[in-house]
Order: C-alpha cells, then sequence, then structure tokens
C-alpha cells in the first residue's frame, strides 16, 4: 500500500478539538483488509523457525560465566561441605551436654508448649460456642440459664454475712493456691 486514499488517511491535528476532552471529527475507521486467496493446507509451505537470538550480550556473559576455583589445601576428591557439616555437628555435640541443655531449657519449653496448648484450647472453646451461637433460640436460652443460677446462688449464699465470709475465704485461698503463696 504505498499510497494511502483519504478515507484511510489519519486525522490531522486540526480534526481534534479541545473542549474538556479531546473529539476526534471526520474520522472513518480503516475499511476491512480484502479476503486472501484460500489456500489448501496440504499445499502450504511449511513454516519456517525464526533463529534463535543470539545470547551473547557482553553484560549477560559477565554474570552467567563462574570462574573455577583452585580447591583450598585440600587434594582429596570426597569431602567438601558435608564433611566439614559433620564435622560441625560432632565437634557441637561433644562440646554441649544435652542433660544441662535439658535442664536449661526445660521451663521455657514447657511456658511454650503451655502456651501453645492454651491457644489451641481457646481456639476449639470458640468454635464450640459458635457452632451454638448458630442453633437458633440456643444463646438466649443460655443467658436465661445463667441468670437463674445467679439469682439462686444469690438468694442462698450470700443474704447471710457468715456465708458470704465462707465464700470470700474459699475464693481467697483458691487466689493463694494459683499463686503459688501459702496461706497464713
Amino acid at each position: 500500500m504505498a499510497s494511502e486514499t483519504p478515507s484511510e488517511a489519519k486525522p490531522s491535528q486540526a480534526d481534534i478539538t479541545v473542549l474538556g476532552q479531546e473529539e476526534v471529527q471526520n474520522a472513518t475507521p480503516a475499511p476491512d483488509p480484502a479476503p486472501a486467496d484460500v489456500v489448501d493446507p496440504a499445499e502450504a509451505p511449511a513454516p519456517v523457525p525464526a533463529p534463535a537470538p543470539e545470547l551473547t550480550s557482553p553484560s549477560i556473559a559477565e554474570r552467567v560465566s563462574v570462574p573455577a576455583t583452585p580447591p583450598s589445601g585440600d587434594t582429596s576428591e570426597e569431602g567438601g561441605e558435608w564433611d566439614l557439616l559433620s564435622t560441625k555437628v560432632r565437634q557441637w555435640w561433644g562440646e554441649h551436654d544435652l542433660a544441662d541443655q535439658w535442664q536449661r531449657l526445660r521451663r521455657p519449653l514447657l511456658i511454650t508448649a503451655a502456651l501453645i496448648a492454651f491457644i489451641l484450647v481457646l481456639r476449639i472453646y470458640g468454635g464450640v460456642l459458635d457452632a451454638i451461637a448458630t442453633i437458633p433460640l440456643a444463646p438466649r436460652l443460655f443467658e436465661l440459664v445463667g441468670v437463674i443460677y445467679a439469682t439462686w446462688f444469690a438468694a442462698t449464699r450470700l443474704v447471710r454475712s457468715e456465708e458470704r465470709r465462707k465464700i470470700g475465704s474459699g475464693l481467697g485461698d483458691l487466689w493463694s493456691s494459683v499463686r503459688g503463696k501459702s496461706s497464713s
């Protein structure tokens, strides 16, 4: 297509107006190309593979090439990193007494295990409560049962001062046993 027809020409700068946004005037879309002659697939020439791009760019070659390093005083073909690692592990194993390490790390490990167990119990408890909350009327029913029990407990155990003192001393003993201090 050496020459373009006026209908196929691109709109000139004079055809574009700017009024808040650009609008193209007198621009017509390019016509659809005419269909090419139909060629029988058996007679079609085989596609020629494109040549591979050249990968010998100096910047890539610098990054890819790794110079050989001479062995560091070790003339044997075996060994290397595995021997170095196993030597370090044997050395650490010989220097550290595992019973002593267990005594030093016992409390932190038990605390960590207890925290993990506590988190798991809380997650399971939350899942059970979520499952109960999906049952219609169950949360309201449990609230009603709690209010009835609290009212009964207050009416039977908190009216007399002797009963209140007993409950207070029982709670104090429970708190001191949780803290690990004996009550005197």
